[in-house]
């Protein structure tokens, strides 16, 4: 059951977990889009409830937590539809979902049941107070959730590779390709690479020094009056620097009150590393993996879609 079990239906989980418990390792042995290590390594059983609902993991091949916050609209089904089937791709993700919501979604329970992503928690929080920057609650509240889960588990082997993972936060609306997954598995600390169609740009990157390999400079959307010009989709961070168990207060986390455009940035300045010693990943923060693509729909007439239609 994900996250301790927040959230699961008990006839969903069991449900859900016999339909991967009856798959035989065998098939389980490929590659997913997730480099070398999958194709040659066998997968491993844990009884850890932290791994839900497949109770597979790949040992040599690094973790990456995928944080999505997502609310309800018109095309939130499609996009998460979309961002699953990618997910669905990749061995050792575990994708912690958040709703901008009161209480869970049993759409969203589904649409999750439905996925093959091989490990998720779907969790939710609404947004409170006002001018609060869309997405930065769900965000933090996935963070804490993950920093929980690794801080308790049980497993020691298990754990030790959980704690050597990389957080990424990805929004639901874009696309994403899974070559991204072996560049995000490469961050050391911090790492960036580039984003497509981002911010008028057609591609957002930074600019490498060919002597050096070092980040000098950004292009980006008001790079010259954000700190770090880097969009949300274009970065990860190793899991250690949310993992403090004496000083939460140390971890970083989203300002719930950002300016306009300046959340990533504020959030990256948390860690305390100067642009220059991020990692230019992506060969050197040329090759695209990930898109803004911004699903929309026409004005349609408002009424309860989510009633009458499974959209």
């Amino acid at each position: 059951m994900g996250m301790g079990g927040v959230g699961q239906d008990v006839a969903l989980q069991r449900g859900y977990q016999d339909r991967w418990t009856s798959i035989p390792v065998a098939m389980l042995r490929r590659s997913r889009g997730g480099g070398a290590a999958s194709a040659s390594a066998d997968p491993v059983h844990s009884s850890s409830p932290s791994l839900f609902p497949t109770p597979y993991w790949y040992p040599q091949l690094r973790w990456v937590f995928v944080i999505t916050p997502t609310h309800r609209r018109f095309t939130q089904r499609l996009d998460l539809v979309r961002l699953g089937n990618t997910l669905g791709h990749v061995d050792n993700v575990y994708w912690v979902l958040v709703e901008d919501s009161a209480r869970r979604s049993h759409k969203v329970d589904r649409w999750l049941n439905a996925s093959m992503v091989q490990h998720w928690a779907h969790l939710w929080r609404p947004t409170r107070g006002r001018w609060q920057v869309r997405g930065a609650q769900q965000r933090n509240h996935g963070i804490a959730q993950l920093r929980q889960m690794i801080n308790e588990e049980t497993d020691q082997a298990l754990r030790k590779a959980y704690q050597d993972g990389v957080v990424y936060f990805a929004d639901d609306d874009n696309a994403y390709d899974v070559a991204l997954f072996d560049q995000i598995r490469q961050v050391r600390s911090l790492g960036a690479w580039p984003v497509g169609l981002c911010g008028g740009h057609f591609v957002q990157r930074c600019i490498v020094d060919p002597g050096t390999g070092k980040i000098v400079d950004y292009i980006a959307w008001n790079a010259r009056n954000r700190k770090f010009p880097i969009d949300m989709a274009g970065f990860g961070a190793h899991v250690r620097h949310f993992l403090s168990p004496d000083s939460p207060e140390d971890v970083p986390m989203f300002n719930v009150s950002s300016m306009s455009g300046q959340l990533e940035s504020d959030f990256i300045d948390g860690f305390g590393i100067p642009l220059a010693e991020i990692e230019p990943l992506g060969d050197n923060c040329t090759k695209v993996n990930v898109w803004h693509v911004r699903t929309a729909v026409e004005n349609f007439t408002r009424y309860s879609f989510d009633e009458l239609f499974d959209v």
